[in-house]
């Protein structure tokens, strides 16, 4: 899945699929197509879900 910068869902056409968020190994990688190991997924998606979690709140 692609997400924006508030880790909400993008539609094929960029759109925001409204209240539908992701985060971790569900999504593009922050890091491209490269995997560095599982810390590197963890954190992302522990940041990630904060952003979305605020996001969400407002």
């Amino acid at each position: 899945m692609i997400t924006n910068e508030h880790a909400q869902v993008l539609d094929e056409h960029d759109r925001v699929i409204e209240g539908l968020y992701a985060t971790g190994n569900t999504t593009a990688s922050v890091m491209g197509r490269t995997y560095p190991g599982a810390g590197a997924s963890i954190a992302s998606s522990m940041v990630f879900g904060y952003v979305a979690a605020r996001h969400a709140a407002r």
